[in-house]
């Protein structure tokens, strides 16, 4: 048994002072407050002068990202998966990261498979694997010959998508990523912030191509998420049954009532704007569009009382992996929500779009033991929790996987 003493529990449920949370094996058994006796045994923690949250959970990344394009030319496609298995989790560990939902690619699915092995450490992670796009749209790979997309060659940063036009063809291609074991099942629904010839005001499946996608994967009791940015692709999405809309920073009020009404859980991508538009010149400007009206966007959202969680997009690059809590902090001086709101957002809100908060997301017996431990309170400095020296401790299912302390 481990015991976590002293400091100040700070999760979606509230503040606790001088808390002891005990645990045995991977799970929570225990969180009290007062008493700080410690079974005989039990191996103690001192977590005084420290917070202690639940494990922070970002629900849009792509193991794939950092691997470039040209590198596949290079290099056997193993020795990408070691690069990303051991630096890619390394570095959303020790920044406080324990989940991780990866959003398209075929490393993000290796990964997943090495870290449940055992074979790295790493934060638990879901995998859509490729994810599913029309001829043209935002899931290919557009710098490629097609033929190569169709072969299903991967092709890194993210883009490893599955090309499916027509109902058929859309929902085989929902069963060979179910067929592969993947947790979820991720959708191109529109066109990318960033992209030139599909521009994110094109929606690009048809309801019917939706409806049948969904079907499936609901017949497996699998997810769907969808990239999806323009209020004609949210309004087919969501009358389709989609779980999960990632940006829908364009959604207008009639899409925004329509996510409400249907419970619709929505991951905005906040950090990729920001850092987009900070250093790069050559985005275009439809990023700059988006990004002008960005936090009043997603407040919208907001206000609406819509579930929105931490998604970053991260992929290497001009969104780093370990820079994830960023989007925290846009939550508080961006879209305005206080930072015990934003914490709830990057834990709770997190462990509920991937359909684990019965398990994960806040620290309460019956739990898995995801703790992390901080040195500054985020309810006084939620950027603070961007600073990796800050995270003290990282403990995923009872295991210690950092100690700074």
């Amino acid at each position: 048994m481990k015991a976590i003493k002293g400091g100040t529990l700070v999760d979606a449920n509230g503040v606790i002072d001088d808390p002891v949370v005990l645990i045995e094996g991977d799970k929570i058994v225990k969180v009290q407050s007062g008493d700080t006796s410690t079974p005989e045994g039990a191996e103690v923690i001192d977590a005084s002068g420290l917070v202690l949250m639940p494990g922070m959970v970002d629900c849009h990344v792509h193991f794939s990202g950092s691997a470039g394009i040209l590198r596949n030319f290079q290099e056997r496609f193993e020795v990408r998966l070691i690069r990303a298995a051991l630096q890619q989790t390394r570095q959303l560990l020790d920044s406080g990261f324990t989940s991780v939902m990866d959003t398209g690619g075929l490393i993000g699915f290796h990964v997943r498979n090495a870290v449940n092995e055992g074979i790295v450490e790493g934060p638990r992670v879901m995998s859509s694997r490729r994810y599913i796009s029309v001829t043209g749209g935002h899931g290919d790979a557009q710098s490629m010959p097609l033929e190569w997309v169709k072969e299903g060659r991967p092709f890194g940063w993210g883009m490893d998508g599955r090309i499916a036009d027509g109902v058929d063809e859309c929902m085989r291609a929902v069963r060979e990523q179910l067929r592969e074991g993947v947790d979820f099942i991720k959708i191109c629904t529109s066109g990318g912030g960033g992209a030139t010839i599909d521009p994110a005001w094109v929606p690009e499946y048809t309801y019917e191509e939706l409806k049948a996608m969904v079907h499936i994967a609901h017949s497996w009791r699998r997810r769907v998420m969808v990239h999806c940015y323009n209020p004609e692709a949210i309004r087919r999405s969501v009358t389709a049954g989609v779980d999960i809309i990632t940006h829908g920073n364009m959604a207008d009020d009639a899409s925004v009532k329509l996510m409400k009404e249907n419970g619709t859980y929505v991951v905005p991508t906040m950090a990729v704007y920001h850092r987009m538009v900070k250093r790069s010149e050559e985005s275009g400007s439809q990023i700059s569009g988006m990004a002008a009206t960005l936090f009043d966007d997603i407040r919208r959202l907001h206000d609406a009382g819509l579930t929105l969680a931490v998604g970053t997009d991260t992929m290497g690059g001009m969104m780093p992996f370990g820079g994830s809590a960023l989007e925290l902090e846009l939550y508080v001086e961006g879209v305005g929500v206080t930072p015990m709101e934003a914490i709830r957002i990057g834990t709770l809100n997190g462990a509920k779009v991937m359909g684990k908060e019965e398990t994960l997301g806040t620290i309460e017996p019956g739990k898995l033991a995801d703790i992390i431990a901080v040195g500054v309170n985020p309810l006084d400095d939620i950027k603070s929790l961007q600073e990796k020296e800050n995270i003290k401790l990282v403990m995923k299912g009872g295991e210690v996987l950092k100690n700074l302390l």
